[in-house]
């Protein structure tokens, strides 16, 4: 089975919708702080991605996606919601899948092919 780059960062796409929703679906809305984290880089990772989707050459939005789960993997520490499990876990889930298939799919994309330049007519 060949891996396309769209197929590739729908799996990103779907990764942020779930980080998004995950506070409410997983139980821990009342942890502000882990909330707040999922909401934010949920969405984030969200546009990312369908800008990564829709964009011509998107290499550098594919990247950018890949960053975004980085964050998303190391939030538990540095935002400080280790205590919360489900939180915890979610994020360096979804961290890890978003890394993944966005560093997938920017090393999938082929490099645009310059027409070659020819001198003029003689």
């Amino acid at each position: 089975m060949r891996f396309t780059r769209r197929w590739l960062v729908s799996v990103s796409l779907v990764a942020g919708a779930w980080l998004f929703l995950s506070p409410w679906l997983l139980g821990y809305t009342a942890v502000a702080v882990a909330a707040w984290t999922s909401y934010v880089l949920g969405a984030a990772i969200l546009a990312a991605a369908l800008w990564a989707m829709t964009a011509r050459g998107a290499r550098n939005a594919a990247l950018i996606v890949a960053v975004l789960g980085a964050v998303a993997f190391v939030s538990p520490w540095v935002f400080g919601f280790m205590a919360e499990r489900a939180a915890r876990v979610d994020a360096w889930l979804v961290g890890a899948v978003v890394v993944v298939t966005a560093l997938w799919a920017s090393m999938s994309e082929r490099p645009e092919r310059r027409p070659e330049r020819r001198g003029p007519a003689v």
